[in-house]
């Protein structure tokens, strides 16, 4: 059975959601792990814009990069445009946890900034899906 485009964005909603909340409890409980909370957030707010391009019937590509992932959103909503510089900030921690030797290592205010970040680019993204809900 082919699933709606609804269904194809809740269950990306639903990944970013467990994303985001194992980066929080992370940081809240283990004060520690700094590198791998910044890239929970990030793929946090991967999940959450491709699960708005999904509901909008936007195709993209497979891709990390929450740059270009932010700009396709922002040609169905161009108030996506607002969270460019904050996406560039997250997507860099894709990379950082896969290549250490050439970026430097994440710490405790980073994941912090990303915790805040990743925060309000999902509520953004909640306000305007109707897919979130249920």
């Amino acid at each position: 059975m082919k699933q709606n485009n609804s269904t194809i964005a809740k269950e990306w909603f639903r990944i970013g959601d467990e994303e985001l909340n194992f980066a929080k409890a992370s940081f809240e409980e283990l004060n520690s792990f700094y590198p791998q909370i910044c890239f929970q957030c990030q793929q946090a707010v991967e999940k959450y814009l491709k699960g708005f391009l999904a509901e909008h019937q936007k195709p993209f590509p497979k891709i990390h990069d929450l740059v270009n992932l932010t700009k396709l959103c922002s040609q169905i909503n161009q108030d996506f445009n607002k969270f460019i510089d904050e996406a560039n900030i997250l997507s860099q921690y894709y990379l950082i946890v896969r290549y250490p030797l050439e970026y430097p290592v994440a710490n405790k205010i980073n994941a912090q900034q990303c915790l805040e970040i990743a925060t309000k680019i999902i509520k953004f993204v909640q306000s305007l899906t109707p897919a979130r809900a249920g």
